[in-house]
């Protein structure tokens, strides 16, 4: 027998279910919603106690910001502001500092008028205007940046949070995970930053790491800087500044900050500037460059004619192994040891000039020495090697295979050309003296005139304000 209920309870019942279903569902949500505005009120409440912490560690700290300056009358106005704002903001006891470098527009006067200290550099250059710069600051901490409105000048107290907590000696804005087409060229984005990076860690032995080498957005305490008698004036003064830095063991990091698209025009000449950091980066490190590239070189070179001696075949036919093996020898063999000489001549350069430091410094005329007796010893091994071939060649039958010939040959006029350049050492030996590093001129605050970057050694304060350097260098400034 079957029992049919009503079809009124059924729709009764069901109702009460859906019902309740519903319920369940609106509790649920309003618990997460709840649950939302909880974890929401405890993420505003510890960025509350963040910003209370920064405003209490930056309160009274003295800042300044150094813009260097090329024709920037549209942002250099707007860059001071917004750099004063946002030190008055935080507390911070903040100056700006514009160094005018050889502007032929109303920069200085719109610099000055937005509240900015200004002094004058004729020195062309980034490097030259920013040491003059951190050189005329009083603060304990500086701030360098650029006058393009490229940088978020907001960002300045998460910059300097970390030197305050005694968590870094230098921090760097980092740009290039905010960079866009508009903002930065592609070439400077995905080639020339990352290879100068890259090249930047080799010098220092991967002894920092960062992403953005070439930001002109950072952080540091003077005397830090000051103590690294940096002496770059171009571009290639932010490469000499980190590698110099690491040197010194600095603590260096990054703070992930925006990058604006540049008002104005740029002045950054993409190859030319690219070589002077890579010139620099060499002089500094040139184990890196030359040294270890030209050891590796002629060991290749070497293993290259050990190969081709103990092949049997394709001899004399040119595109076989063997006649690869033995151009390519060839080649390194020449390249390898002149590459080595070159970085032994660089560093005695870098030492010399008082860009590194050395516990026992070669003489230039031992270093001369030493490569002419080199050379002269190369000669007399390649015309010992080309002895013995004509021996061999007029001997029947030849007691040298063609193969081992064929590689002796090689390493004979490898060995004869290196020689010969090695030999005429005393002949370029005046190009490797350098004279000591010159003074900036110097800078111009108002009426009144300091001497800027005193060189060690140097002791005459009281030159003429009117002598300048001995060379001028093209201007370099990034975009």
């Amino acid at each position: 027998m079957t029992f049919t209920k009503p079809l009124s309870e059924i729709d009764t019942q069901t109702e009460t279910l859906v019902n309740e279903d519903f319920a369940m569902e609106v509790a649920q949500v309003e618990n997460l919603t709840i649950d939302a505005e909880s974890e929401n009120f405890v993420i505003e409440a510890q960025v509350e106690d963040l910003r209370a912490e920064q405003d209490r560690l930056l309160c009274g700290v003295g800042v300044t910001v150094v813009f260097p300056c090329l024709n920037e009358e549209l942002a250099v106005g707007l860059c001071v502001k917004r750099a004063l704002t946002a030190m008055r903001r935080a507390g911070i006891d903040g100056t700006v500092i514009v160094v005018d470098n050889g502007s032929t527009d109303e920069s200085a006067r719109l610099a000055s008028e937005a509240g900015a200290q200004v002094i004058f550099q004729r020195e062309p250059g980034y490097g030259a205007a920013l040491r003059s710069g951190i050189d005329e600051a009083q603060s304990e901490f500086v701030i360098m940046a650029d006058a393009d409105g490229t940088y978020e000048l907001d960002a300045i107290p998460r910059l300097l949070l970390p030197l305050v907590k005694d968590e870094a000696d230098m921090v760097l804005g980092q740009r290039l995970s905010d960079a866009t087409a508009a903002t930065m060229p592609w070439l400077h984005r995905y080639v020339g930053t990352p290879a100068i990076t890259y090249l930047v860690k080799k010098a220092t032995k991967n002894r920092i790491t960062i992403r953005d080498s070439q930001s002109g957005f950072r952080a540091f305490r003077r005397e830090q800087i000051l103590s690294l008698r940096l002496s770059s004036t171009g571009m290639e003064f932010a490469s000499e500044m980190l590698i110099r830095s690491s040197w010194a063991n600095l603590r260096i990091q990054e703070v992930d900050t925006k990058y604006a698209e540049r008002i104005g025009q740029s002045k950054l000449s993409t190859f030319s500037d690219g070589l002077r950091h890579l010139r620099q980066i060499i002089l500094l490190s040139p184990e890196t460059a030359a040294t270890v590239p030209g050891v590796l070189a002629t060991f290749a070179a070497f293993l290259l004619w050990i190969m081709a001696a103990q092949s049997s075949t394709g001899f004399g036919h040119a595109g076989s192994l063997s006649w690869i093996a033995d151009v390519a020898a060839g080649v390194l063999s020449i390249l390898g040891p002149i590459l080595l000489c070159t970085g032994i001549v660089l560093k005695y350069r870098a030492e010399s000039s008082g860009l590194r430091s050395a516990h026992v410094k070669l003489p230039i005329a031992n270093l001369v020495r030493r490569f002419s007796l080199y050379g002269v010893l190369l000669v007399f091994i390649s015309l010992a090697g080309l002895a013995v071939l004509l021996l061999s060649f007029y001997h029947h039958p030849e007691f040298i295979s063609k193969s081992v010939a064929a590689s002796l040959a090689s390493f004979v006029r490898s060995a004869f050309v290196v020689g010969i350049v090695l030999s005429a050492a005393p002949v370029i030996a005046p190009f490797l003296i350098t004279s000591p590093r010159s003074l900036l001129p110097t800078a111009e605050v108002g009426n009144k005139k300091k001497r800027l970057l005193r060189v060690r050694g140097v002791e005459n304060e009281d030159a003429s304000t009117d002598a300048g350097p001995q060379r001028m260098q093209e201007n370099a400034f990034g975009d």
